[in-house]
C-alpha cells in the first residue's frame, strides 16, 4: 500500500465473539509508514483512515487492535477517535521494535499501549488524551474486556521513557508501568490520577483510590522522577523497588475541598533528593504527602509542602503516628538531612498540619519541618519524629502560632538521654544510596540545645517505650541543664523510669513528668544542684514512687501528680496542690504523701492516700497550711504538720 495515499479499513466484530474472531482480523500493511502499522482487529469495531502523515482510528469502546509496529515520527498524528471519554481501546504491539513516539497522540477517550519491548515518548511528543495506560507488561484481552487492569510481565520486558509532554482533560488518568519507568518530561492530569510503577506486576485494583491499588513484586526496579507531573487536586502514586524523585511532583489545589495526595512507596528504597520538590497544597486546608519504604531519604535541599489557606495538610515520611497504622507500612530506617525542608502550615488561618517522620530502627532528622498556625487565627499543628529504636534528633520543628496556641513536637524513641553533647549519626549515604549503618547506639541522645530550641518553637513530649530495642526498658535521663523562658511545656513520659540529674528551668513554663512502670527522682548534690525551676508541675508514677526532694526546686504555680508506693516534695518557696496538665490533686495508692514547703501549703485540689498504712506528711517553715477544701475531701489520716 502506498502510505501516502487515502485508504480506510473497516472491521466489525460483536463484542461477544470479539476474541473468538482474532484469527480472522484484517490484517494491514504500512511498512514504510512511521504511524502505527501492521494492524490486526481483534474486538470491537474499528475504522482506520490513513492521510499523508495522520492516521485517523475510529473505535467502539472495548476495541483490541494488534499492531506490528507502533511509532510515530516528528510532525505525524495519530488520532483515535471514541465515543466518548470513559471509552477504552487497547493497542498491543506484536513486533520486535519499541514504541518511538515523537510526534503527536490524540483522543478523546482512553488509550492503552502494551508494548513489550518499551515505549519512549520523545522529546517533541504531544500526547493529548482523557486517559493513557503505556507498559511494557502484559494485560491479557479478557481483563481488559472485564475492566480488570492486571499487569503482569514474562521474560525481560522493555522500560517506559517520558521525555515528552503527556496531557489529559480534568478527571483523566496516566498510568506508566514497566520494570524500569521514568518520567523526564512533562505529565498533566488535573483532577486526575497519575501512576508510576516499576515492577513485573501492577494491579491497578481500584483506580480511585491509588493508595490501594498497586501491588509490585521486583526486586530491583526503578521508577524515576527528573521532570514534572502534576495533578492539580488530583492524585499521584509513583511506585517500585526504588523510587527516585528528582524533580517536581505536584497535586496543589485551586479549590477548597479538594485535596490532593502524593504517595511515594517503594519496598527498597525512597529517596527524594537534590533540586526536589513535592507539593499537595490547598487553597483550603493543605492534602497529604507520603513518602514510604523500607529505607527512607531526604537528600540534599529536598522540599516538601502540603500547606493551606485555612489548615495544614499530613506529611509522613516512613509511617505514621508512632508506627501504629498497619495500612502504613514502616520504614526501617528514615533519614531527612541538614538541608530538607517539610511545610504543613496554615497561611491564612487555622491550625497547623501533621507531620510524622519515623522508622522502625533508626531515624536520623536534620533537616527543618513547620507546621504554623494560620497567620489570623488558629493553633500549631503537630509533629512526631520518633523511631522504635534510635533516634537522632538535631532538627527543628517551627509548630508557633502567631495568634494562638503553640502546637507539640514528639521524640519518641526507646531509651534516651538528655545530655550537653550534639547526638552521633550512624546512617551513612555514599552518593545517594544505599543507607549502611556504621555503628549502634543502645541509647539514644538528645542534645539539650536541641530540646530548648524546640521549646522555644512549640510545646515538647519526649516519650520513650518498651521492648527489646530499649536496653533499659523505655527510661529517660535528664544529663544536662534545660531552659525555656516562654510559656511552653516540656512532657518526659518514660515506659519506665526518669532520673533528673540536672536543672530544669523555665520562668513562664510547665513540665509534666510520666513514668509509667518505673520511679521519678532528683539527685541531690549542693555543689551542683539539680533545681526544678518552673511554673507548674505534673509527676506520675502510678507503678512506682515519685521523689523530688532538691531543697532549691522553686515551682511558683500547682503542684500535682500520683506516686503509686509513694510521693516526696520539697519546694524552696510555698506549694499549692492544684491540677496540672488534667492532674488533679496529689495521691499515693499504696505509700504515703510527704510535701516539705520553705513558705506555706495552699490545697486547692485533694490529697488522697488509699493504703491503710499510708499518712501525709506536710511540713511548713511557718505554720502556714491553707486548707481550701473540706476536711473530708483531703480522705488521709494525718501524721505530721509541722514548722
Amino acid at each position: 500500500m502506498n502510505p501516502r495515499s487515502r485508504s480506510k479499513f473497516t472491521r466489525a466484530l460483536r463484542p461477544r465473539r470479539a476474541l473468538a474472531a482474532a484469527s480472522v482480523g484484517l490484517l494491514v500493511s504500512t511498512a514504510a509508514f512511521a504511524n502505527p502499522s501492521g494492524p490486526q482487529i481483534v474486538a470491537g469495531q474499528v475504522s482506520i483512515l490513513a492521510s499523508g502523515n495522520r492516521l485517523l482510528i475510529t473505535n467502539s469502546p472495548g476495541a483490541i487492535i494488534n499492531w506490528q509496529n507502533f511509532s510515530i515520527n516528528p510532525g505525524e498524528l495519530t488520532r483515535f477517535i471514541q465515543q466518548n471519554s470513559s471509552s477504552s481501546v487497547l493497542n498491543r504491539i506484536t513486533g520486535q521494535n519499541p514504541s518511538q513516539i515523537l510526534g503527536a497522540l490524540q483522543s478523546n477517550g482512553r488509550v492503552f499501549l502494551i508494548n513489550p519491548n518499551g515505549v519512549l515518548f520523545g522529546a517533541g511528543a504531544q500526547v493529548n488524551v482523557s486517559g493513557l495506560a503505556a507498559s511494557s507488561l502484559n494485560l491479557s484481552n479478557a481483563d481488559f474486556l472485564a475492566g480488570k487492569l492486571d499487569f503482569s510481565g514474562a521474560g525481560k520486558s522493555g522500560a517506559i521513557d517520558n521525555r515528552g509532554a503527556i496531557t489529559t482533560p480534568s478527571g483523566g488518568q496516566v498510568s506508566l508501568i514497566a520494570p524500569n519507568v521514568t518520567n523526564g518530561g512533562i505529565i498533566t492530569a488535573p483532577n486526575g490520577d497519575v501512576v508510576l510503577a516499576a515492577g513485573h506486576s501492577v494491579n491497578l485494583a481500584d483506580s480511585n483510590d491509588p493508595n490501594m491499588r498497586v501491588v509490585i513484586s521486583a526486586p530491583g526496579d526503578q521508577a524515576l522522577n527528573v521532570g514534572k507531573v502534576v495533578a492539580e487536586s488530583g492524585r499521584i502514586g509513583i511506585y517500585g523497588a526504588l523510587v527516585n524523585q528528582l524533580g517536581l511532583v505536584s497535586a496543589d489545589s485551586a479549590v477548597a475541598g479538594e485535596n490532593g495526595k502524593i504517595l511515594f512507596k517503594a519496598s527498597g528504597d525512597t529517596l527524594l533528593g537534590a533540586g526536589s520538590v513535592t507539593t499537595a497544597t490547598g487553597a483550603g486546608t493543605g492534602g497529604e504527602i507520603q513518602v514510604l519504604g523500607d529505607r527512607v531519604g531526604l537528600t540534599a535541599d529536598a522540599m516538601i509542602d502540603a500547606s493551606g489557606r485555612t489548615g495544614g495538610g499530613t506529611v509522613m515520611i516512613g509511617g505514621d503516628i508512632h508506627g501504629s497504622n498497619s495500612a502504613i507500612p514502616d520504614a526501617a530506617l528514615t533519614y531527612v538531612g541538614p538541608l530538607a525542608r517539610i511545610r504543613a502550615d496554615a497561611l491564612e488561618s487555622g491550625d497547623g498540619g501533621t507531620v510524622i517522620v519515623w522508622s522502625n530502627q533508626q531515624t536520623q532528622m536534620y533537616g527543618d519541618i513547620s507546621a504554623r498556625g494560620g497567620a489570623h487565627r488558629g493553633d500549631g499543628g503537630f509533629a512526631e519524629i520518633s523511631s522504635k529504636n534510635f533516634l537522632d534528633f538535631q532538627g527543628s520543628a517551627d509548630l508557633r502560632a502567631p495568634l494562638g496556641a503553640s502546637g507539640t513536637l514528639l521524640l519518641d524513641p526507646s531509651d534516651i538521654t538528655i545530655a550537653s553533647g550534639p547526638s552521633s549519626g550512624d546512617i551513612t549515604l555514599p552518593g545517594s544510596s544505599p543507607f549502611t549503618i556504621t555503628g549502634s547506639n543502645a541509647t539514644s541522645i538528645l542534645s539539650a540545645a536541641d530540646l530548648q530550641n524546640e521549646l522555644n518553637l512549640g510545646n515538647v513530649t519526649v516519650s520513650t517505650s518498651s521492648g527489646a530495642s530499649a536496653p533499659s526498658g523505655g527510661t529517660i535521663s535528664v544529663a544536662a541543664p534545660i531552659a525555656w523562658s516562654n510559656a511552653n511545656s516540656l512532657t518526659l513520659a518514660a515506659n519506665q523510669s526518669i532520673s533528673i540529674n540536672a536543672p530544669i528551668t523555665a520562668a513562664a513554663g510547665t513540665l509534666v513528668l510520666t513514668a509509667a512502670a518505673g520511679n521519678i527522682t532528683q539527685t541531690i548534690n549542693p555543689s551542683t544542684p539539680t533545681a526544678i525551676a518552673v511554673t507548674a508541675l505534673a509527676a506520675s508514677a502510678p507503678n512506682g514512687s515519685v521523689t523530688l526532694t532538691e531543697p532549691t526546686n522553686n515551682i511558683t504555680g500547682a503542684i500535682a501528680g500520683d506516686g503509686g508506693q509513694g510521693f516526696s516534695l520539697r519546694n524552696s518557696g510555698s506549694i499549692t496542690v492544684g491540677t496540672v496538665a488534667s492532674v488533679s490533686g496529689i495521691s499515693s495508692s499504696a505509700g504515703s504523701v510527704g510535701l516539705q514547703a520553705g513558705n506555706g501549703i495552699v490545697l486547692n485540689d485533694s490529697i488522697t492516700v488509699a493504703a491503710a498504712n499510708g499518712v501525709v506528711a506536710l511540713q511548713t517553715a511557718a505554720w502556714a497550711i491553707l486548707r481550701r477544701l473540706a476536711e473530708s475531701a483531703l480522705r488521709v489520716r494525718w501524721a505530721s504538720v509541722s514548722s
